[in-house]
């Protein structure tokens, strides 16, 4: 058994140290970057201070959206503007 081991090492060709790199690279699968509560809220907090213009509303409306959000799940950055839309808010 050891040695189809040592046969099977000995057909694979040398790699160069970059081609070690990014097959050892390869291997490895990124982590999805997870976000606190409060880091969502203030995500939630500078997103909403850049478009709330768009839907005509104000500052005060925040607090209510994103206990909408958390509750129906849509709490991460990406889901933001498809929460707000199904708060029922249009842009003008």
């Amino acid at each position: 058994m050891a040695k189809d081991k040592k046969e099977k090492l000995e057909e694979m060709p040398e790699m160069t140290l970059e081609e070690a790199k990014a097959y050892r690279a390869s291997l490895c699968k990124p982590e999805a970057v997870k976000l606190s509560d409060e880091e969502k809220r203030e995500q939630f907090r500078l997103f909403w201070a850049q478009e709330k213009h768009k839907y005509g509303k104000s500052k005060d409306l925040e607090t209510i959206l994103w206990l909408h959000l958390k509750s129906i799940k849509m709490d991460e950055p990406e889901k933001f503007n498809d929460a707000i839309r199904h708060f029922g808010l249009k842009e003008r």
